[in-house]
């Protein structure tokens, strides 16, 4: 559920749950108009690739008026907490001129009430973070973007004494006073619009997901008390003038489609267009829910207000973003808004979105975006607003999708997505029409490199106007094509984003311009801020005392809309006298799982101090003393100053760090060095996994221990290794190690449907469930959480893992229960490889442990996967405590010695003397 320290759990659970229940519907996939004849792929003579040929009838619309890609934004990127984490006005400049490089159609824009008005009645339109949130209607109105306004996602602590309902939680609470409410509402329109000019704010919603419990809670019937609030609003905004300035959408709903159906029953005339949200679902699941909310509206327009993915690589063929943009284009559904653009922490209420979902991480992170912005980026750019869609047929092909688009100016794009598995020659068909203008071709792909300068696929093929197109060169990876007439957008690509130089020293700086021609022109963006050579690019840096971040633009001579940002980091110079600054062994960024981190400074018999609050560091400070083990979960600013008696202060320098909850390491373990990086600290006796990839050594020790091979055995030779320490010696060890073998991760209180990949891959029919989750499972045997397994709307699940082994023959054994409150029997194999190594239908709603058939290796990486076999209905399987075992009985000569001496002898699977294996 969504909560003031979390806003995203509630994407992997209910939203999932609930849609995929609904199995009586059949998705309806979109056909082409247009009588043509029907063109199977086929294979070229003597040729791995096949051809496919992609129909598009230029005199059929299916959709009017498509208002484009868009994204989710949270708008506090210059507000409290995300300061605190070093954010700058210079890390601005690179999140606004991203958001002008996608130029995304419609930004769905959170807004807090208590930015406005901290008593009821009193606006303050110049408080601080109003201000803060201006800057991204600035960049959105610059780049073109459609706002819609989400009035009073949370509820912020500065209103909790005059805002919520009594006795409702006062940070997700409904507004107790409506007609307030509305008169708030109605306020901040008339400001935005009217006074201020942001003619761009087109669309109001208000809250989010009503229908769950982490976000508008009111007693009694909250459907009425929501249809009772929009009509309110409307009714307002129509007495004060402003009604035919806006259009109102709801309700936002997540998995509830009863939410539209009442709302068109009660409060219709005040609601424009519906809106709602899907997470984890398949092309044809996504189909499904359409259908069935298009059944609801009628007329009405229907907007996907919210889609996405945890795992940065699900951009893919099953559940990805081009295939629900083609789904949601094709079936009239009339946006499509993912979830999220750039990652954010906010403070009031606390909680952060970085890692996640995001196109980027907050940029005191890293300047590296994720897959995300690519594909995402590509997709809002690209295909045009307030366009019509064109009936497609791609002629019988199971391995292309396509949507086509024309826009007001008679520009043609045409989106497709291409399976990964052979080389491909696509054909556009166009018909009668002869399209005059020159066709420019776009290309993500899965390998895409990613880089600082987060430049989107630029044109890498021209073809000739004309009624018919051939593209030979589509290559066998999984491909998101965009063919399209309109310009290619000018990017500028920096030879160095973020180069570091001392105070008063130079540097020079370049940059190529991508997708155009000409040259770019440098400019220093803020005051005192150094100086550049506009057309050289040598830029002399200010003098500093501490790090400083400073933006510098290179904008393009031939299209002064496109422009890169340098961040330049200025130290302090090196001076006689003067300490020098610390420095950090790893670069700022979010990292998925435990880090070691080392503080140096030049000056030989000099302290470093560091804080981790964001205060200065003094001589008081906590004293660096050995490397410092970043721990899961954690995140942290480091700031770090270096001291010397008879010296000056080294100025403050500043990293930061977000550690994920990805397994790395076996279950119960924790990081405590890397291989040849120093000791691994502990006190008292402790059990120590040293190894990599599944294959670990196991020793007991005590007061730490050097990590290395040659102390505790080298159980992989040539992979980087690291050790893992439990306080907690168990009984037995594995044999070769799953990561999140109890399928504790990711933590949640509810369930998590894939695609993401923690230790485990899961796809769009797999994930995790809590004991008190949707699916009311038995409790799990080990932990709290079990994977799950299921089959619904046709689309059966998989869940799978790749470790290493060493020779020799294994078992597998597992706990499994069946759903029991929901569905039928969920029947799966278990496979090594290829290799079925068992077939299971678990027939009790109580885990019962399983074994499969022995199997056999020479050793090196091979996968484990679970593949749901069963093809109808709505049916769960769930899976706990996976381990790979040596057959039963077992024979080792090594079980009996208890006295677990060092250094650690390992037998032929890897296990520790002294230790018994299952």
């Amino acid at each position: 559920m969504k909560s003031k320290s979390g806003y995203r759990t509630s994407r992997w659970g209910i939203s999932l749950l609930i849609t995929t229940m609904l199995t009586s519907l059949i998705p309806v996939s979109p056909q082409a108009h247009a009588a043509v004849q029907n063109q199977n792929p086929r294979q070229n003579e003597n040729s791995t690739t096949t051809s496919h040929t992609i129909t598009i009838d230029t005199d059929d619309v299916i959709q009017d008026d498509f208002l484009g890609v868009g994204v989710n934004t949270i708008p506090t990127a210059l507000m409290p907490g995300q300061t605190q984490y070093g954010y700058t006005e210079a890390h601005w400049e690179v999140d606004k001129k991203r958001i002008q490089t996608i130029e995304p159609k419609v930004a769905r824009v959170w807004f807090q009430i208590d930015w406005m008005e901290p008593t009821k009645g009193t606006y303050t339109w110049d408080s601080a973070k109003m201000k803060a949130f201006y800057k991204y209607l600035d960049a959105f109105k610059t780049a073109g973007t459609e706002v819609e306004l989400n009035f009073g996602w949370k509820v912020g602590s500065t209103v909790h004494d005059w805002f919520p309902i009594p006795g409702i939680d006062p940070w997700t609470s409904a507004p107790a006073d409506l007609d307030a409410y509305a008169a708030s509402a109605s306020a901040l329109l008339e400001e935005l619009i009217q006074n201020r000019g942001y003619d761009n704010v087109k669309y109001l919603t208000f809250y989010n997901e009503p229908n769950g419990s982490w976000d508008f809670e009111a007693p009694g019937d909250q459907k009425a008390y929501y249809a009772e609030m929009v009509n309110k609003t409307s009714a307002r905004l129509t007495a004060d003038g402003l009604r035919d300035l806006i259009e109102i959408w709801g309700p936002e709903e997540t998995g509830a489609p009863a939410w539209i159906e009442y709302m068109k029953e009660h409060a219709d005339d005040a609601i424009d267009g519906y809106s709602f949200h899907v997470y984890g679902e398949s092309y044809d699941g996504l189909g499904s829910a359409f259908e069935q909310r298009k059944e609801y509206v009628g007329d009405k327009p229907l907007h996907l207000t919210e889609f996405g993915w945890a795992d940065d690589n699900a951009s893919n063929w099953d559940a990805g973003y081009a295939n629900s943009v083609i789904q949601t284009a094709n079936m009239g559904v009339k946006s499509a808004l993912m979830w999220q653009l750039n990652g954010v922490w906010t403070n009031d209420p606390t909680g952060g979105t970085n890692g996640t979902y995001t196109m980027w991480d907050a940029l005191p992170l890293g300047l590296n975006p994720r897959k995300t912005f690519y594909i995402a980026g590509m997709l809002n750019r690209y295909i045009p607003e307030h366009s019509k869609v064109l009936a497609v047929d791609t002629n019988g092909s199971t391995d292309v999708r396509a949507a086509a688009f024309r826009d007001n100016d008679g520009h043609y794009t045409v989106l497709v997505e291409a399976k990964a598995g052979t080389e491909k020659e696509i054909t556009l068909d166009f018909g009668s029409t002869a399209v005059n203008n020159t066709i420019r071709k776009m290309v993500y792909k899965n390998d895409i490199l990613q880089e600082p300068n987060a430049i989107l696929p630029p044109v890498t093929a021209t073809f000739p106007g004309g009624a018919m197109l051939t593209d030979s060169n589509v290559s066998d990876d999984y491909n998101v094509i965009i063919y399209t007439t309109q310009p290619a957008e000018t990017q500028v690509k920096l030879d160095n984003v973020n180069p570091t130089v001392r105070s008063g020293d130079s540097i020079t700086l370049g940059a190529e311009v991508i997708d155009n021609i000409g040259s770019v022109t440098w400019s220093v963006v803020g005051q005192n801020n150094g100086t550049i050579n506009s057309t050289s690019g040598v830029y002399q840096a200010p003098q500093v005392t501490d790090e400083t971040l400073i933006a510098v633009r290179a904008t393009s001579t031939a299209d002064p809309s496109a422009y890169g940002v340098v961040l330049v980091r200025v130290l302090p110079s090196s001076l006689a006298g003067k300490v020098e600054v610390p420095t950090f062994s790893l670069d700022r960024h979010v990292f998925p799982s435990s880090e070691v981190l080392y503080l140096e400074t030049a000056t030989s018999g000099a302290q470093i101090r560091y804080t981790t609050d964001g205060s200065e560091p003094t001589a008081q400070s906590s004293l660096y003393v050995r490397p410092i083990i970043l721990n899961e979960g954690s995140l942290a600013l480091y700031k770090a100053k270096s001291f010397k008696t008879g010296m000056q202060p080294s100025g403050t320098v500043s990293s930061l760090y977000q550690i994920g909850q990805i397994s790395s390491s076996p279950d119960g373990y924790k990081l405590c060095m890397v291989e040849n990086g120093g000791d691994c600290y502990f006190q008292g006796k402790a059990i120590v996994a040293y190894g990599a990839d599944g294959l670990f050594n196991y020793s007991i020790q005590e007061d730490g221990v050097a990590c290395t091979s040659a102390i505790l055995g080298d159980p992989i030779p040539g992979v980087n290794k690291r050790c893992y320490v439990n306080p907690e010696i168990p009984d037995e060890l594995p044999v070769v190690t799953f990561f999140n073998a109890g399928f504790e991760k990711p933590a949640t209180t509810s369930a998590r449907p894939g695609p993401l990949t923690n230790g485990w891959v899961f796809d769009s029919r797999s994930g995790v469930q809590h004991n008190n989750g949707p699916f009311q499972a038995p409790a799990a045997p080990q932990g709290v959480q079990t994977g799950y397994l299921k089959t619904d709307g046709g689309v059966s699940g998989t869940l799978s893992q790749s470790i290493h082994f060493k020779p020799g023959t294994y078992q597998m054994s597992f706990e499994a229960a069946k759903r029991t409150s929901f569905g039928g029997t969920q029947s799966f194999d278990v496979y090594f490889d290829d290799q079925v190594i068992g077939s299971y239908q678990p027939e009790s709603g109580s885990f019962e442990t399983f074994r499969t058939d022995a199997f056999e290796t020479t050793g090196g990486k091979h996968t484990i996967q679970f593949v749901a076999t069963t093809t109808q209905g709505d049916n769960t399987a769930f899976i706990d405590d996976v381990r790979i075992t040596l057959p039963l009985p077992p024979q080792d000569p090594f079980i009996g010695n208890s006295s677990f001496e060092s250094p650690a002898v390992t037998h032929p699977t890897g296990v520790v003397t002294g230790i018994t294996a299952d």
